[in-house]
């Protein structure tokens, strides 16, 4: 078998381990908590709406809580009809998926678990799987084509070892959000190529992602803008028009919405709801609490993000001007999060942070370049030692619900007395992927075996 079939094998196994992990650690306290992301799906599917008022589904009808005259919470009233107060991209995304359940006899009305699940499984859970797949591209981009240890490591530990995975079992806007962001940056390392085939039908998806990324999501607005003007310096005229044609086609859904729903195409449902927490907040006392909260919420639950800033340095000199995107990404995320006033309300682990993590992931890529043995097999040790640890954290997480209020206690203990007592509640998809993820992850070794036995690096990372 050739050396690019048997990558795109390994990278198919990757892919569906990832997504079959995921899958199966969907569970009903999710679900039930997120009840919320499903909604806006029914109502689309089934009564042809934007708002959400009028499901006949219980676990659908959401309630609208206010503080004097000011809602707060996830929802809010406009000329009285009900809205989320989220971007409508996820709701879209569910819908696609909906829609077909719906024609194979799938309802939230006769089983909302399965239901719900069956929508997550084929939205958050598939595009964490994408973008571990992604993460491993560009790593490989990063490292040269015959390394696969660190991309692999790089893929593994992104899926597993950091909040994405706590936040890949429902359907969430975050995490679809994040996936499409960093797919788009992988898109845009290959139009950085010299020569590569159908250039302008890639700068139009990578366009149509970074729109998506904005439809979905607000949490990556800036990350996605630098990574837009990043994207139209790269080619010619012809690359740089599919680029924004494909940009107004993925941000149309978002316009099209706002339209309807609030009057104005440029009027978002934060600004629609009277959402100023999620405005950019420009305090020293807000942003030092931020950088405090977020140092602490880093270490207690993605580790390896610190691991991943560390690796940055190590990519060489022919390497920077990729290297500086990605730091140009991170900080500009960094430079959100900071100065708003919000800090995710209820989550587990600091979800505010998920744009961040795939490109953090990436990092720990970097420590392919480090020249002395004895330095690799130090870092190498650490990233075992601390990947071993975060994906303890996040399986915790991803079993036992990130819709987890009293932030200002570590998650992780909470999570462990609830597996050790049987406290979680049903995994619906758990009995039916036990053996695909078996299988998934026996071949995916099977084939870094046979990659490293003909020619190519160890495919994880080795502290010999």
């Amino acid at each position: 078998m050739k050396s690019r079939e048997r990558i795109r094998l390994l990278e198919l196994w990757l892919f569906l381990f990832v997504w079959t992990i995921c899958g199966f650690l969907i569970n009903s306290t999710n679900l039930e908590a997120f009840n919320l992301q499903q909604a806006g799906v029914e109502a689309m599917v089934e009564r042809k709406q934007f708002s959400l008022e009028g499901s006949s589904t219980p676990q659908l009808q959401i309630k609208v809580y206010y503080d004097g005259d000011k809602p707060f919470g996830d929802t809010f009233m406009h000329n009285g009809r009900q809205y989320a107060a989220k971007q409508p991209g996820q709701f879209m995304a569910g819908a696609v998926i909906y829609f077909f359940l719906r024609l194979l006899g799938f309802s939230y009305q006769n089983n909302y678990a399965l239901t719900a699940a069956l929508v997550s499984f084929f939205t958050s859970s598939l595009v964490t799987a994408a973008a571990a797949l992604a993460v491993f591209r560009i790593a490989r981009e990063l490292t040269g084509d015959e390394s696969f240890s660190w991309p692999l490591a790089s893929a593994l530990l992104y899926a597993f070892g950091t909040t994405a995975f706590a936040y890949s079992g429902f359907a969430y806007h975050d995490t679809l959000a994040s996936g499409y962001l960093v797919i788009a940056f992988y898109l845009a390392l290959l139009l950085a190529r010299k020569r590569v085939r159908r250039e302008s039908l890639i700068a139009f998806v990578g366009g149509a992602l970074l729109g998506l990324t904005v439809t979905t999501s607000m949490l990556p607005f800036f990350m996605a803008c630098v990574l837009g003007v990043y994207l139209l310096t790269l080619r010619p005229w012809k690359i740089t028009l599919a680029a924004i044609a494909g940009g107004l086609v993925g941000i149309a859904p978002l316009l099209w919405y706002n339209a309807i729903s609030f009057g104005i195409p440029l009027l978002n449902s934060y600004t629609a709801g009277g959402y100023p927490k999620s405005d950019l907040h420009f305090n020293l006392h807000n942003s030092i609490e931020k950088v405090g909260l977020y140092a602490s919420e880093i270490t207690l639950y993605d580790p390896l993000v610190w691991l991943g800033l560390l690796g940055l340095l190590f990519f060489p000199r022919v390497l920077r001007r990729k290297v500086l995107v990605i730091v140009a990404l991170l900080a500009a995320h960094a430079f959100q999060v900071l100065n708003i006033e919000s800090h995710g309300g209820c989550h587990y682990g600091p979800r505010f942070l998920l744009p961040a993590l795939p490109f953090a992931a990436v990092g720990l890529a970097g420590f392919h370049y480090l020249r002395s043995r004895m330095t690799r097999s130090v870092m190498g040790f650490a990233v075992v030692l601390v990947g071993t640890a975060s994906i303890v954290i996040n399986a915790v997480g991803a079993a036992y619900g990130a819709m987890y209020c009293e932030v200002q206690i570590y998650a992780f203990w909470p999570g462990v007395a609830a597996l050790r007592h049987g406290g979680l509640k049903g995994f619906p998809f758990a009995k039916w992927l036990v053996v695909p993820a078996i299988l998934c992850l026996l071949l995916l070794l099977v084939y870094s075996i046979r990659k490293t036995k003909s020619g190519g690096k160890p495919a994880f990372p080795t502290t010999s």
